[in-house]
């Protein structure tokens, strides 16, 4: 609470000063634009037929509302105070996590807040909040990355709400925050060993599954250990605790949930449970594939209208638009998600702000992997994780997410070219 406290008095004392001037970033906000309209033509297909009114089309144009004011406001913020706010912002997020364990369970889980008539997600944005913690210790630490214990730091930043995500429970939300910090870290300059070691109990736990693609990766492991001349001491430990973890794969398989273990099966072969686990894949990718390349038109999609298609309007908000719309619609999304996330990737690398440099970095991973995990589970590349895809699915906390990135991304860089 006292963070919380020491948190609104700060932002109160920068909503003292001027706001930035501005020079809005065209290249930055029209791809959103353009993506944002598309996503409300789909909103707007799977809310017919029915009362428009009452229908999340108008929700979301609600949130939209909000989300721009919120945006607007943040001009008023110096650049620098992400920074000098972002363990403060870090403590008041893990208060908020282990305040939803309290509160009332909703859909399954207990991951909202409720407030009134509002549900706030906090691990939603979240995930900005931890790409401001990493980014501020990366920034910090720079001359001591160079040690491996340094190193491990940004992704215990990440771990610790990813753990209590897990609980909620939400592992595909948990998953961003630990991918978010690795493509960070390497861009601060932490070595690609390290990075390797990071990484290598992970593919362990995934090999663990399978004797021979285990075998396979603890051979890869010990080359690697040998050519970068690690001592013995260090090689012993590092290769004991990925067989640890290849061995843990099992155990921890147990522990799953029964429908997250029918989607991972299902990702293998989808027909062999086609009213079951399979069902969303199989109709999404009828939905896509009916589509053809010009679509079929807004509002007479048949897999979307007979309600074949299962959450049309959150996780396969692009199978609406690839039956309706084709795949011709579906090239433009990518092409525009591309141009975003590449005058992002601009803005980082020419940056002299280091600490910019690295939130924006995040910022890009952050929608990069929800685009590429949404659009590969819609087409049964990847299971179905719940992730939505940006500025189109619906769901007020994560659009006011999305609106953010972009918002922060803008202010962080006013007034460079």
């Amino acid at each position: 609470m006292r963070e919380m406290v020491m948190l609104g008095r700060t932002w109160l004392k920068s909503l003292k000063g001027q706001p930035n001037l501005i020079v809005w970033d065209a290249l930055l906000l029209t791809p959103v634009a353009f993506i944002l309209l598309i996503g409300f033509i789909g909103l707007y297909s799977t809310s017919l037929p029915g009362s428009l009114i009452s229908s999340n089309f108008i929700r979301q144009a609600a949130w939209l509302t909000f989300s721009v004011l919120a945006v607007w406001l943040l001009r008023w913020l110096h650049p620098r105070f992400y920074y000098a706010q972002a363990y403060r912002l870090y403590a008041v997020l893990i208060l908020l996590l282990l305040i939803t364990y309290l509160m009332p369970a909703f859909s399954g889980g207990k991951r909202w807040l409720a407030l009134g008539p509002l549900r706030l997600q906090p691990a939603e944005f979240g995930k900005i909040i931890v790409v401001f913690a990493i980014a501020r210790y990366l920034t910090d630490y720079q001359k001591y990355l160079e040690k491996f214990p340094y190193a491990l730091v940004p992704l215990a930043i990440a771990i610790l709400p990813a753990a209590l995500i897990i609980g909620q429970p939400d592992l595909g939300t948990a998953i961003i925050y630990l991918v978010v910090a690795i493509p960070m870290m390497y861009w601060s300059g932490i070595s690609a060993f390290y990075l390797f070691v990071i990484l290598a109990p992970f593919v362990s736990l995934i090999t663990g599954f399978n004797y021979y693609a285990f075998s396979a990766w603890m051979l890869v492991l010990i080359l690697v250990l040998y050519f970068y001349k690690s001592q013995p001491r260090w090689a012993t430990v590092i290769f004991a605790v990925n067989a640890l973890f290849g061995t843990l794969a099992p155990v921890l398989w147990n522990r799953l949930q029964p429908y997250q273990q029918r989607r991972i099966l299902t990702l293998l072969d989808a027909s062999a449970d086609p009213h079951g686990a399979g069902y969303q894949i199989l109709q999404s990718r009828t939905a896509i594939g009916s589509g053809g390349v010009f679509g079929k038109g807004i509002g007479e999609g048949t897999q979307t209208h007979l309600r074949f298609l299962p959450v049309s309007d959150t996780d396969f908000i692009i199978a609406v638009i690839g039956e309706e719309a084709g795949f011709l619609a579906i090239l433009v999304i990518l092409i525009l998600f591309s141009w975003l996330l590449l005058r992002m990737l601009d803005r980082a690398s020419t940056t002299q702000y280091r600490f910019a440099s690295l939130t924006i970095l995040g910022f890009v991973t952050i929608f990069l992997v929800h685009v590429f995990v949404n659009m590969s589970m819609a087409t049964g590349l990847m299971p179905v994780t719940g992730l939505p895809l940006p500025f189109m699915s619906y769901g007020g906390s994560f659009l006011f997410t999305c609106l953010l990135l972009v918002g922060v991304t803008h202010y962080l860089l006013a007034g460079e070219p």
